[in-house]
Parts: structure tokens; C-alpha cells; sequence
């Protein structure tokens, strides 16, 4: 009965897709989603993950190794049969001579020889074969027990099955050999996650937005032989260009009405120039004034010195605060990994959601200052002495209550 059910989930999967909104094209079944990613998740911390936990402690990493090259290379006809399905033949036999030798000289495949004799292992399905055939994606699927999956990669259940040794040995070993084999596949799958699940637990904002965002991106990278097409985000993301000095920048009045904090420059396209960048932002319940100033490329002599050039807002109803922002990403995962990136360097950040141009983007959000001095001095000691080169500082007046 699991393939039946597998096309009948396919069957309401393109049925579902076909009425999707423009906006969540690719997840038009979320809420059915999310109830299977609890499922999934459930079942995971009361069983895979402890399992995981305590074959990472107990067994040896080189016999981790040796047991995950075994089911790697019991799975490798897959690759070699959607090489050629994808019109590359020379690395089908490149993948199947690779194959046949950790099959043999890698006794079984517990020694990876062929990546010594210089055979690259390759990661290809037939998901990846529809993708190249001109098949789009579809809606995004989340199995029970099996995890996230798309209508374009489902057919690939079939083919991994249909060229696993391990699934046709089912037929003649007796199950006492052939259950503790697979259920041993599916821990070690688990252990080689066990740091990803860490990081997603510890820093999204929504785990299974990050889950699902994660999935898709991996997917993309593994289309395009890791090597997928830059997303454009030279456009406009939201912010004005203005002169900082313009007085026009700190009256708030005209913007009272408006619902939402209008957005902040895309710091993966930040200018490679010195510029200074205003925006003004209301929210009916926190009136916000919100500026920007890019330091790229200022001599830190002349960064010490801007503050002197910041309009000096202070009321008796009003707290200002100067804010520095690090990084600006696309998706919550490229956020969280630079996250963890800058955390090694001492540097503590926050992540927080921005919604530009109907666009969630992730800041990362490090110290802020009452004194504005003091701001920008820190701003110059962390361009200067870090990578964050696109770092920038924001200056964010709210209104406390009379």
C-alpha cells in the first residue's frame, strides 16, 4: 500500500497546486503541512533523535564513516541511472565504475576507494532528472515519517527503491537480517543531522519555514551541480536615497498612516561607496524614525568625525536609540548560518524578520547605543575589524508613553 498512497498524495499535490495563490505558489498546503512536520517531529524526538544520539556516542567515528559509506554506495545506482537519464554519460560512467569498485576493492562499499583513485561521488535523482527535463517543482509536500518532499521529487521514491540491493535482498535474507539493516540506515541518516536539527531548534524564528526554505535551497544546489543561478537582488528593496543633512528626512508627519516599517536597504547588493541612506517608517502603535548610514569604504578618521553630522533629535516624549545591523539575507537559513559564521568571532547578533517589497528578509541585529558617538566608533572598530564590511547603523527614535 505505499506506493498507492504516495500517488494518491502526488494526484492531490497537482490538484492542490493548480488552485495555488501567486504568493504561496509553493506551499499551497501549509496547514496540512505543518500538522505532518509536527507528526514527523514528534515521533523524531522520541525515538530517531535519542537513537542518533546514542549510536553517535557509542560508535566510533570510523566505524560511523564505514557504516555510512555502506549505505551511500548501496544507493549509488540511483545516481548512475539518472546520469544517463540526464544526458550525462560520461559521469554515469564515471558513478558506475566508481560503484563497482568501493563494491568490490571497498568490500561492500565500507571503504570509499574509489574517491582515493580520484572518482568523484556525485548526487543525482530522478527529482533532479525531472528538473532538467523542464518539470517545475510543484507544490511542497511534507510525508509523514518520510519528511519534505515536492510533486517533481516524489517519483523518485520509486527509483531509489527500484535500484537499492538492499530492497531485492529483502526478498531472499530473512527479515531478522533485513530489519536491524534498515533500521540502522535511517538512525545514521539521523546522526549525520544531528547539528543542522541543533542549529534549527536554537535559532529559527519558525522551524519549519527554516525546514522548508533549507530543503528547497539544497535542492536548488543539487539541480545545478552546485552551482545555482545568483538570485537578483540588485533591485530596489525599499529605501530612498536621500541627503542625509535634509531636514525633510526627520519629519515624521507625513507618514503617520502607514501600517508597516517601510524596508531596509538589501545588504547582499550593500553599495561599495560611502553614501548615506534615510527612510522614515511609521507603525500605528510605535511610531518609528528610522536612518541609515553606510560606512563601506570611509576612512575610520572620517567615520569618528559623521556623528557630528547627525541631526541631534531629542523631545521630552522621545528615546533614540543607534542600532547596528550586520548583514541582510535573503532567507532565514543563510541568516542563521552567518549567524553562527560571526558567532565564532565573539560577535552576538539577532535575527530579525523585515518584510520589504512583499518579501520577508532576515537583519542581523547586533549592539545599540543611546550615545551616538559611541555608535559609530563601534561601527568603525567592527568594519575594521571583521569581515561585516556592509554593516550599517540605524538611528531609531520611538515615542515613549506622556
Amino acid at each position: 500500500m505505499r506506493y498507492p498512497l504516495h500517488l494518491l498524495a502526488l494526484l492531490l499535490a497537482f490538484i492542490l497546486s493548480a488552485c495555488a495563490t501567486t504568493e504561496n505558489h509553493f506551499d499551497p498546503i501549509e496547514p496540512a503541512n505543518r500538522v505532518s512536520d509536527t507528526i514527523n517531529d514528534g515521533i523524531d524526538r522520541i525515538s530517531l533523535k535519542p537513537a542518533a544520539l546514542g549510536y553517535t556516542a557509542i560508535v566510533p567515528k570510523p566505524m560511523r564513516l564505514a557504516v555510512t559509506n555502506f549505505y551511500d554506495n548501496s544507493t549509488y545506482l540511483n545516481t548512475v541511472l539518472n546520469d544517463f537519464l540526464q544526458g550525462k554519460g560520461a559521469q554515469g560512467a564515471q558513478d558506475f565504475l566508481r560503484f563497482l569498485i568501493n563494491s568490490t576493492l571497498g568490500i561492500g562499499g565500507l571503504v570509499d576507494v574509489a574517491s582515493s583513485m580520484g572518482l568523484e561521488r556525485h548526487r543525482e535523482d530522478f527529482g533532479q532528472t525531472l528538473a532538467t527535463w523542464g518539470f517545475s517543482q510543484g507544490a511542497y509536500l511534507v510525508y509523514p515519517l518520510l519528511g519534505p518532499n515536492s510533486v517533481r521529487d516524489t517519483p523518485d521514491m520509486l527509483t531509489a527503491t527500484a535500484t537499492d540491493p538492499l530492497f531485492w535482498a529483502g526478498f531472499v535474507l530473512a527479515p531478522y537480517i533485513t530489519i536491524p539493516v534498515t533500521v540502522l540506515k535511517y538512525i545514521d541518516e539521523r546522526s549525520l543531522l544531528l547539528e543542522a536539527s541543533d542549529m534549527r531548534d536554537e535559532l529559527a524564528l519558525d522551524p519549519y519555514v527554516f525546514t522548508r526554505e533549507a530543503w528547497r535551497q539544497n535542492r536548488e544546489y543539487m539541480i545545478y551541480d552546485g552551482h545555482p543561478p545568483t538570485p537578483d537582488t540588485s533591485g530596489d528593496d525599499g529605501w530612498e536615497e536621500d541627503d542625509f543633512d535634509s531636514g525633510d528626512a526627520f519629519d515624521s508627519s507625513e507618514n503617520t498612516d502607514k501600517e508597516t516599517t517601510k524596508p531596509a536597504s538589501n545588504d547582499t547588493a550593500a553599495s561599495t561607496a560611502s553614501q548615506q541612506d534615510t527612510q522614515q517608517a511609521t507603525t500605528p502603535n510605535n511610531p518609528l524614525l528610522t536612518t541609515r548610514i553606510h560606512l563601506s569604504n570611509t576612512p575610520t578618521d572620517q567615520v569618528l568625525d559623521m556623528h557630528k553630522s547627525m541631526p541631534a533629535i531629542s523631545t521630552a516624549s522621545t528615546e533614540t536609540m543607534y542600532v547596528i545591523y550586520l548583514s541582510s539575507h535573503y532567507s532565514e537559513i543563510e541568516a542563521a548560518a552567518e549567524q553562527d559564521r560571526i558567532a565564532k568571532q565573539g560577535i552576538q547578533s539577532t535575527i530579525i524578520p523585515v518584510t520589504l517589497n512583499q518579501h520577508i528578509w532576515y537583519r542581523l541585529r547586533a549592539s545599540e547605543y543611546n550615545d551616538k558617538a559611541e555608535a559609530v566608533t563601534q561601527l568603525a572598530v567592527l568594519k575594521t575589524s571583521t569581515r561585516l564590511h556592509d554593516a550599517w547603523l540605524m538611528m531609531e527614535k520611538s515615542k515613549t508613553p506622556d
